[in-house]
């Protein structure tokens, strides 16, 4: 009897409250954006020969190769974005008090791709998310993240595109100076075009990450996930993106065990070069072993937004 008295003590804290990361994470991503590669940073940086437009005498004379100017530096890209959502299920904190809200949610983000050496490019970024929930008890959130790391383009495997990269992600609620959690972890995975026609895409990607430090510590945890996203072009400026995700968290404290799946679906329009405008739907669900079911949550999300983006 004392040993479950003292089991009971030890949780009881935890059993209060979800822990500050989980019920948000569907919010900001782990570890914030998942950047999405490409390879057209290879075709822009890593070669300085391109081709003439082809016609019949090509044949006769072969390929005309010509030079083209292509910039020294890879440019800076600046995106911000808004959106407005409403949820079935905001977090509180505890699965009690967890009620729809409507909520805005905003981002802005710096990226730069630099081509490094030999089809190596580099991958720096910085971006911060700002949550704020509209007459509800849930939580306000601060979400800042950082990245560095390095990716290239296999061509001996179909353009299969090998990353590794740094993250640094800290989330505070309501007060910038005091920081709820904070983690550093190293992530490394493939990402695959595995289709590709007129108007049609077809990607998936599977990364893994292992994070070493996290405070709370009982929040450190490694994560294996797969993500398979599905693009339609409508038009030249309207298009649709189809994504579904899964992964599995093991946490280094209380053998807890997590396991994540989120769908989502989404209507961009691309009205100029620099301004887009989005609806989007999503559904999403934590199962964990977590005492009393604390940490697991099932959630829909729908919502508009507006973003931009420049580059320099």
């Amino acid at each position: 009897m004392q040993k479950y008295l003292v089991l009971f003590f030890l949780i009881s804290p935890l059993a209060v409250n979800a822990d500050v990361l989980t019920p948000v994470q569907r919010f900001f991503g782990m570890g914030g954006e998942y950047p999405a590669y490409s390879d057209e940073e290879q075709e822009i940086e890593s070669s300085a020969i391109d081709q003439a437009p082809y016609s019949p005498a090509d044949s006769d004379f072969g390929v005309q190769e010509i030079l083209v100017r292509h910039p020294e530096v890879a440019p800076v890209i600046f995106d911000s974005r808004t959106t407005v959502f409403h949820t079935d299920n905001a977090p509180s904190g505890n699965v009690n008090t967890d009620d729809p809200a409507w909520a805005s949610s905003s981002r802005m983000s710096l990226s730069w791709r630099p081509h490094l050496i030999a089809g190596w490019f580099g991958d720096i970024g910085l971006g911060t998310d700002i949550l704020r929930f509209d007459d509800s008890s849930a939580t306000d959130y601060e979400n800042l993240n950082t990245r560095l790391g390095m990716y290239h383009i296999l061509p001996d495997l179909d353009d299969t595109i090998v990353f590794v990269r740094y993250e640094f992600q800290r989330l505070t609620t309501g007060s910038l100076g005091d920081g709820d959690y904070n983690a550093q972890r190293v992530r490394a995975g493939l990402q695959k075009v595995l289709w590709e026609a007129p108007r049609h895409q077809f990607a998936a990607s599977a990364s893994g990450a292992y994070e070493w430090t996290a405070r709370p510590d009982v929040l450190e945890r490694n994560e294996l996930a797969i993500d398979v996203t599905y693009k339609y072009s409508i038009t030249d400026t309207l298009y649709t993106v189809a994504s579904l995700r899964s992964a599995y968290f093991d946490f280094d404290q209380l053998n807890r065990e997590d396991l994540f799946y989120g769908m989502g679906l989404e209507l961009i329009w691309q009205f100029n070069q620099n301004f887009r405008a989005n609806a989007s739907v999503f559904y999403d669900r934590n199962d964990s072993n977590s005492v009393f079911g604390l940490n697991d949550y099932e959630s829909w999300t729908g919502g508009i937004g507006f973003g931009m983006q420049w580059v320099f």
